[in-house]
């Protein structure tokens, strides 16, 4: 009887909770917080409880905005992990379904990865989660995640153990090997699924051996193309969104196989040939969908996007072969699906003149935020050694310097903002010479943002900024209070903004009184500050003097100093451009 008591009490335990979750104010999820505080202090082995603890300490955590409790997110992941992963103590008719262990221990990864920043912490919750049975996605998705952190790594931390299922240990694991080994796991439970070939494939690149990332990738495509097709068989019991999914990660994989088939030595055309296969494909399915649905679909729309990228690798290959009418007329169609497409729209910059791609390209005046961050996050592991020690880049250099000129009284700026922060050039710069300095960046790439939120100054020295951000630079200026930001800087960042207008409008609202922005453009030579802005063959924006000039005008600034410099080479020849500084005037 008291057993059974004691179970009703702990099941109106989590109701409760789950209420004051989802429905309650603060003071109803603080009693229920203190009530699951309570319950596992005279019984710290029950995961029901621990579960509803989580969650009730989740929600407050998302809540909590710039003011993170570290404790309490450790505290959280914690939790997660119990409950995924129950230790020997608790009774086995107590430990949750599969489902809460799941995702429980899916939750820990994430706010490990996100949150804490603790990529090998989150490897190790993944792979507890791929090993719960009952649940048929789980290893999939669960090996999908860890993959992803695997690949963006170079090493595991020294002295890391893994134990898989036990059928894999890794001691100072090479991330790289480790990759092989769980492909190797995971595709022996799932010999038909193309995930796994895919991620071969990209571990194979990473490790230098073309040839074999080539053919594990040509498996993935003939494996995404049999369950496309077979869903076109089984039309009756699939859903059209399903076929749809597997249409696109046919097309994704055909993208794939055709670019490690180049860095494999295969010919054009045979490069071609699997593109084109896409193509036949996916056209007819398309212009179906679009003549007889009234509405697209979330997975029609994600079809459509693909469509786009395979045309734009299209475009590239026949661009490489030297054939630039067919490769217009791919850009061409990519353009028709997406008129904003930054991949096309620089691509055609790159090798039209002023016909009616010219036109096009005289009318673009901003890129799209989704072509910048993918470009920057496959950019991102050779940023520095490409740009600095190849490209002999220095416009980080050179806008410290002038803002540095430009301050009568350094020791009185507290706060800068490092737009398109990248790796942190700009900013260790700032924080060696100016360690007094609140540093707040931002970089449209994530992959940019985990780097230069790593970065430190000197040997060991403290961590270059005090914030760094996702976000888009006018999106994250607004975030700012009123005149409580002293200088504004981007290097090598208007270049891929182009039009500066709402940038400089957000730079006016959070400046102080005479506050500054230090920026670099890259020159573009024309008279008329009306079209002073030009996507250029680089696919990078040229801002000409009298466009700075009026812009600066327009939005209350003053241009302090414009000194012409060589901001970097490309194809061992100068890039011409400017470091520019405004101040706030009104």
């Amino acid at each position: 009887m008291a057993n059974n008591q004691r179970s009703l009490l702990y099941y109106v335990l989590f109701v409760c909770c789950f209420i004051a979750v989802c429905f309650g104010d603060d003071d109803d999820v603080f009693k229920a917080i203190e009530i699951c505080k309570d319950k596992l202090k005279d019984d710290p082995h029950f995961p029901r409880v621990q579960y509803s603890l989580a969650q009730l300490l989740d929600a407050q955590i998302s809540n909590a905005g710039s003011e993170l409790d570290v404790s309490l997110v450790k505290e959280v992941v914690q939790l997660y992990r119990d409950v995924g992963n129950p230790p020997n103590a608790v009774e086995e008719k107590r430990i949750p379904p599969a489902k809460v262990r799941f995702e429980s221990l899916m939750r820990a990864a994430t706010i490990a990865k996100d949150v804490l920043s603790e990529r090998q912490q989150a490897i190790s919750y993944y792979m507890l989660a791929m090993q719960i049975d009952g649940i048929e996605v789980s290893i999939l998705v669960a090996f999908e995640e860890t993959l992803k952190l695997l690949l963006s790594s170079t090493i595991v931390k020294q002295g890391a153990s893994i134990d898989i299922l036990g059928e894999i240990e890794a001691e100072n694991e090479d991330p790289l090997q480790l990759s092989l080994q769980l492909c190797n796991f995971v595709g022996n439970k799932y010999p038909n699924e193309p995930l796994v070939d895919e991620f071969r494939g990209a571990t194979l690149r990473k490790m230098k051996q073309p040839n074999s990332a080539y053919q594990s990738y040509e498996k993935a495509m003939i494996k995404s193309r049999e369950h496309y097709l077979n869903c076109r068989n089984e039309s009756q019991q699939s859903s059209e969104d399903n076929c749809f999914v597997h249409l696109k990660k046919f097309i994704s994989t055909s993208i794939l196989v055709a670019a490690a088939a180049r860095e494999a030595g295969i010919s054009f055309d045979d490069q071609m040939s699997f593109l084109a296969a896409a193509e036949n494909c996916a056209v007819p399915v398309l212009a179906s969908a679009q003549e007889y649905d009234d509405e697209e679909t979330h997975s029609q729309d994600d079809l459509i996007s693909e469509m786009v990228e395979l045309y734009n690798n299209m475009g590239v290959l026949e661009k490489k072969r030297g054939s630039l009418h067919e490769a217009m007329k791919y850009f061409r169609k990519a353009l028709e699906i997406n008129p904003t497409d930054g991949h096309a729209i620089v691509q055609l910059a790159s090798i039209s003149g002023q016909d009616d791609d010219g036109k096009i390209i005289s009318h673009v005046k901003e890129l799209d935020r989704g072509y910048v961050a993918g470009l920057f996050d496959g950019y991102s592991s050779r940023f520095e050694s490409e740009l600095v020690d190849v490209l002999k880049y220095v416009g980080h250099e050179i806008v410290y310097k002038s803002l540095r000129d430009a301050l009568p009284n350094a020791t009185s700026v507290g706060t800068i903002v490092d737009l398109g922060c990248g790796t942190g050039l700009l900013g260790e710069l700032i924080a060696t010479g100016m360690p007094w300095v609140a540093i707040h960046g931002t970089d449209l790439s994530q992959r940019m943002v985990d780097i230069s939120l790593e970065r430190k100054t000197g040997s060991g020295g403290r961590a270059v900024y005090s914030t760094v951000s996702n976000l888009d630079a006018s999106d994250f200026l607004s975030n700012f209070d009123e005149a409580s930001v002293d200088c504004v800087v981007a290097s090598d960042v208007f270049i891929y903004i182009g039009d500066v207008s709402n940038v400089l409008d957000e730079c006016m609202k959070c400046l102080v009184k005479n506050g500054l922005v230090g920026f670099t453009v890259e020159s573009y030579e024309t008279t008329d500050a009306d079209s002073g802005l030009r996507l250029l063959p680089s696919g990078r924006f040229g801002h000409s003097k009298e466009y700075v000039y009026q812009m600066a005008e327009k939005h209350g600034f003053q241009v302090l100093s414009w000194k012409d410099a060589v901001l970097r080479q490309q194809a061992g020849k100068n890039v011409n451009g400017a470091v520019v500084i405004l101040q706030k005037q009104r």
